[in-house]
Order: structure tokens, then C-alpha cells, then sequence
């Protein structure tokens, strides 16, 4: 399969998203759209955050295949 370069880059960026949790804390994450019903939660792992560049590539990668994706820092990451 070849991805379109230009598409890479156009769904890697994403949308910045805001969330407050219980504590008031307001966690980051990057909401890549593909304008479909399906949803990949991307969570990274310890002392790792949303923008390593496993989750960034895997992200990209699944919108370009028409998947959404969000990949978010935990509390006390990123």
C-alpha cells in the first residue's frame, strides 16, 4: 500500500483538545479526524506522552486508512 505524503502530513498535526478532569486538571490531547464512526484512543505508555513518535506515526497512519484517532497526555505527562 502507498500513503500520499501530503495526506501524511495534512492528518499527523491533529486537533488540539482540552479536557478538565475531577481534579481540575486539564489534560492535552490531538484528535485526528477522518470523518468516519470508528475511534482509536491512543494512550502511551510510562514516562513516555502523546507525542512520541510511535503514537504520532500510528495516529497518522490510521486517519489516512479513514480511521479517527486521539492520543492525549495523562495527568503528570507531557
Amino acid at each position: 500500500m502507498t500513503l500520499d505524503l501530503n495526506l501524511w502530513a495534512s492528518v499527523a498535526c491533529g486537533q488540539r483538545v482540552l479536557i478538565s478532569n475531577k481534579l481540575g486538571e486539564k489534560l492535552v490531547g490531538l484528535l485526528h479526524e477522518a470523518c468516519s464512526k470508528e475511534l482509536v484512543i491512543l494512550c502511551h505508555g510510562f514516562r513516555a506522552t502523546k507525542d512520541d513518535s510511535i503514537l504520532v506515526d500510528l495516529a497518522a497512519a490510521l486517519a489516512s486508512v479513514g480511521v479517527n484517532a486521539f492520543r492525549f497526555d495523562f495527568a503528570g505527562n507531557g
